[in-house]
């Protein structure tokens, strides 16, 4: 009984250690935290800049019935910077219901639901950000610098609201990679890939050739134009997370995106997303940035 109470202590002290020194990324809440991140997105189109967007949103430390922390989200400012003006949305991000998102390992992180479409791109931009550094994505697997893994399965994503996106759909191969430790920072990449095989069902046949030769189309996207007119917009999509997050709690210190959509775009389809006025290439760059303003 001796022995064996020894060796379960050992295997005990020995998965303690692995945990320990394994988890770099694991997120160590402090209730009542609160701190705020800044969201800056450029966007281009056809390699023209477009637009700015800069949001704000305050982040506030809680835990639930169960124990589990999460961060409880208020967004508190929005602008839209473009070549014909500024507009100051700050009404539209104060309406937001607050949401709760959590990195612990039995923490959910699902998107609320999208009630003031024009918040649409800053919510479900932040939260894959910290998708991206999720246990549920696997970071917890990466050991040390220079360890990466593939996730076998896909992440399929619905970016409908509603409103300006009727029908929106993605989904991504997975490949993430520890880039860099230092004594304060961890740093990781994640990558999300066209799958080998399709992953939801075209809204039209034309949707089955690749608009990158090779590659299979994993997005799509249905936009009103008025008067039962509709733009339909498909093909590749492709982007790249790079986090640091800072080693003692595993807060995300900063982080950035580069998205890329090379597409087909159908300008003012029927009701049936055929018939279009005309057809053009398009492309979309998003350059992304989220900076960690406040730590209380």
């Amino acid at each position: 009984m001796m022995i064996k109470g020894f060796i379960a202590l050992l295997l005990l002290t020995f998965s303690s250690f692995v945990f320990a020194q394994g988890n770099l990324l694991d997120r160590k809440y402090k209730l009542g935290d609160s701190y705020q991140y800044k969201l800056t997105c450029i966007e281009y189109h056809n390699g023209k800049w477009e637009s700015t967007i800069v949001s704000i949103c305050k982040l506030s430390v809680g835990r639930d019935s169960n124990g589990v922390y999460f961060d409880e989200i208020h967004w508190v400012s929005k602008k839209v910077f473009s070549q014909k003006d500024t507009i100051d949305q700050k009404e539209k991000a104060i309406l937001v219901k607050p949401y709760h998102i959590s990195l612990q390992k039995n923490g959910k992180l699902d998107l609320p639901k999208i009630e003031i479409p024009a918040m649409t791109e800053p919510i479900q931009d932040f939260n894959t950000f910290f998708v991206a550094i999720s246990p549920q994505m696997g970071t917890t697997e990466l050991k040390s610098a220079g360890d990466s893994i593939s996730k076998k399965d896909l992440v399929k994503a619905d970016f409908s609201n509603g409103d300006f996106i009727l029908k929106g759909d993605d989904c991504f191969s997975i490949k993430l990679k520890m880039t860099g430790v230092t004594k304060i920072t961890v740093m990781t990449e994640v990558d999300f890939l066209p799958p080998q095989v399709i992953c939801f069902p075209y809204l039209l046949d034309d949707m089955k050739t690749p608009v990158i030769d090779g590659i299979i189309n994993n997005f799509q996207m249905v936009q009103p134009t008025g008067n039962q007119k509709f733009n339909v917009q498909y093909g590749r999509e492709i982007f790249y997370i790079n986090s640091i997050n800072q080693r003692s709690d595993g807060k995300l210190l900063s982080a950035t995106m580069n998205n890329t959509l090379n597409l087909k775009l159908k300008i003012n389809c029927d009701k049936d997303y055929k018939n279009s006025q005309t057809e053009i290439p398009f492309t979309i760059q998003r350059n992304l940035k989220l900076e960690l303003l406040k730590i209380n």
